[in-house]
């Protein structure tokens, strides 16, 4: 998977040159400050904010967890239908146009103008990721309050090809709010070519607890039909892949409106 920008190069001038659609309807209202009392996280008792919702996690016996990063994990129910067609495509583009380098090293990865592409199987993608989104904002209080099917978003996606050895170096993805990955094929690798996600608490680090997963890495294994979601600004890598066979993968940024 790959984005705008490498995390060493997160300046304007690594960006895609982007094909971005606005996708679900058009919002009732625009974001405006989020009302006073909402603002920071306060606790009192057994009692917090609405937007502790995302901040503080109750795991009971007074205990929560605090600033949890959402990661939304999906197999979409059409895969069989759609993965063939466009499989078929990103090979056929892979063979004939010529790719772009940005955090990927090695493989093949196209211009960001895949949702344009005229296959009916886009079409279903654009759907999935609406429904991926959607799911996404419902964490929120500001976007759950909306009308249902109200919020709007501008998305652009590119296709990956690897194959034996090609990886992506850490990164993230400026100017975005959610970014995804679409596993096409996840191919037959035996262990390498994971996503791999960094603690976003750099502090972490600075005292490993023992028994405490702190400033570890959470590992995502591909699977053909795997659709994930998180924020854009969560540092991740691919290791290596190692199977014989290619990995196909779309990659997709979005932005709320």
């Amino acid at each position: 998977m790959s984005c705008p920008f490498p995390a060493a190069a997160r300046g304007p001038g690594g960006a895609h040159s982007t094909s971005a659609r606005w996708l679900g309807q058009p919002a009732s209202r625009r974001y405006g400050p989020a009302p006073s009392h909402l603002r920071r996280a306060d606790v009192t008792g057994n009692r917090t904010a609405t937007v502790d919702d995302q901040l503080f996690v109750s795991l009971g016996n007074d205990l929560a967890l605090l600033f949890a990063t959402p990661l939304l994990r999906r197999p979409l129910p059409n895969a069989a239908q759609i993965n063939p067609g466009l499989r078929a495509e990103v090979i056929r583009r892979a063979a004939t146009e010529p790719g772009v380098r940005i955090s990927n090293r090695g493989g093949w990865q196209s211009k960001a103008d895949l949702l344009d592409w005229p296959l009916p199987e886009i079409a279903a993608l654009r759907t999935a990721i609406v429904e991926a989104v959607k799911t996404m904002s419902s964490l929120s209080p500001e976007l759950s309050g909306r009308a249902p099917g109200t919020t709007q978003f501008k998305a652009y996606a590119w296709a990956n090809l690897n194959r034996m050895h090609d990886y992506n170096v850490t990164h993230l993805h400026p100017d975005s709010h959610f970014s995804g990955v679409y596993y096409v094929d996840a191919g037959n690798a035996v262990t390498g070519g994971t996503i791999q996600f960094t603690d976003p608490r750099p502090m972490a680090r600075a005292m490993p607890t023992p028994g405490f997963n702190f400033d570890r890495v959470l590992t995502v294994l591909p699977a053909s039909g795997l659709m994930i979601l998180f924020p854009s600004w969560l540092e991740h890598w691919v290791s290596p892949y190692d199977g014989p066979n290619e990995r196909i993968s779309i990659a997709f940024n979005c932005t709320l409106k």
